[in-house]
C-alpha cells in the first residue's frame, strides 16, 4: 500500500532509512553508522525522495515518518547473525500487547503507523552481526568494514520504488558478506 504524506509540511518519502543502536556501546552502532554513511553520499538528485534517520531507538514518534514512506528499511545490530555478516529480511506490522514503554520493534512501529496514520509502507530490516557491545565509541574493524559495504550496496539500489533493482532484496548478499 502506498502511504501518502500524513503532515502537510513532510512530503510523500520515498524510501525512509533507520538506523538504529547505541554508538557508545561499540558495534551496536552499525546502524546508525550505514545510515550516517549513505546520508553522506546522496546527492542531491535522491534527496527528495531518500530519507534518513539515525535513532538510539525506535519510538513513537517515528510513527508519522513511517506512514508517510513507501518503503522503510531498518537498519540494526544483531547478536543472532554472526559478527559481519548481514541478513535481510521483510517484515510487517505487528500487532502485540499494549507497550508499556517508548520504545518499540520495527513490526510494532509499523503497527503503530497503521493504527494512527492508516497505512504501513513495505518494510524490511537489515540486520548486521556484531563482535562486541562493550562501552566504547567505534565499531570493530569487521564490523567497521560490513558497514561501509552495505552502505554501498544499499545506496545502489536507492532507485525509485518503481524502477527494476527495487527488488534489491531478491539478490544474493554474499557481496556484502564476503566483500
Amino acid at each position: 500500500m502506498f502511504c501518502n504524506a500524513t503532515d502537510p509540511e513532510q512530503a510523500a518519502i520515498n524510501t525512509l532509512l533507520i538506523g538504529y543502536g547505541n554508538a557508545l556501546r561499540s558495534d551496536d552502532g552499525v546502524g546508525p553508522t550505514v545510515v550516517e554513511l549513505i546520508r553522506q553520499s546522496l546527492g542531491p538528485a535522491f534527496a527528495a525522495s531518500v530519507a534518513c534517520r539515525t535513532e538510539l531507538q525506535l519510538t513513537p514518534e517515528l510513527a508519522p515518518w513511517i506512514a508517510s514512506a513507501r518503503r522503510v528499511i531498518f537498519v540494526d545490530a544483531s547478536v543472532a547473525v554472526p559478527a559481519g555478516r548481514v541478513t535481510i529480511r521483510r517484515i510487517a506490522a505487528q500487532p502485540t500487547a499494549a507497550c508499556l514503554g517508548h520504545q518499540f520493534s520495527p513490526p510494532q512501529i509499523l503497527e503503530l503507523a497503521r493504527l494512527a496514520f492508516g497505512c504501513v509502507p513495505q518494510a524490511w530490516i537489515v540486520a548486521v552481526g556484531v563482535q562486541s557491545l562493550a562501552v566504547g565509541q567505534g565499531l570493530t574493524p569487521a564490523v567497521e568494514d560490513t558497514a561501509r559495504r552495505l552502505a554501498g550496496h544499499l545506496r545502489y539500489h536507492l532507485l525509485p520504488i518503481d524502477k527494476p533493482s527495487f527488488h534489491w532484496t531478491s539478490r544474493n548478499t554474499r557481496l556484502i558478506n564476503e566483500g
